[in-house]
């Protein structure tokens, strides 16, 4: 269930809707007290949010009001720079692996298909093709594929390797305690308000 922003009332009863209202259509300070202690149930809220947005009149009431609770209450419950910081290297994390990723697989796309010879005569010039001697062993499909394919195997081990090691880097960094800034309302001491 979620918080509110304000304690609520001693008997925690919701607000009548029937009251949120004045006969000139303007909201009851028992309507915005009511709001501000988080008693109005989901119509109730709805209704008043509407409200604040095109009078200026209520919303003037209501900020003064807001603005009269205790410091105590103006201030955040909690810290929230860690858990933002954490966020921020984790998505920076993800972007660089995945750009990692769809690199190495664009290199390897290519060397496939420079090695199966694709791109076979583009951007060479074609000399006259010379008879040679039969003199070296020649060798089978298989025996190439077979070599081809070490090659390749080679280089993806390679390249995971890699990738393992940036990604234990990135964990590690996501791993670690992440120092909280103290409150200057709190003196470092204990924790915050709400906690």
């Amino acid at each position: 269930m979620e918080q509110a922003m304000f304690p609520q009332n001693e008997n925690n009863t919701p607000f009548d809707n029937e009251a949120l209202f004045d006969a000139e259509g303007h909201l009851t300070d028992e309507g915005l007290h009511a709001l501000q202690e988080g008693r109005l149930d989901e119509l109730g809220s709805l209704e008043t949010a509407e409200h604040l947005t095109f009078c200026d009149y209520c919303l003037a009431r209501y900020t003064a009001l807001i603005e009269s609770a205790p410091e105590k209450l103006k201030q955040p419950m909690r810290d929230l720079i860690p858990q933002v910081q954490a966020l921020m290297r984790l998505r920076s994390f993800r972007i660089m692996t995945n750009r990692y990723v769809s690199t190495a697989a664009a290199v390897m796309l290519a060397f496939a298909l420079w090695r199966f010879g694709f791109f076979g005569g583009v951007g060479t010039v074609q000399k006259p093709v010379q008879q040679l001697p039969d003199v070296t062993p020649r060798v089978t499909v298989s025996q190439a594929l077979g070599g081809m394919f070490d090659s390749m195997s080679s280089g993806l081990s390679n390249m995971f390797d890699g990738m393992q090691l940036t990604i234990n880097s990135g964990l590690a960094q996501l791993a670690d305690p992440v120092v909280p800034r103290s409150n200057p309302t709190n003196n470092g001491g204990s924790p915050a308000h709400g906690e």
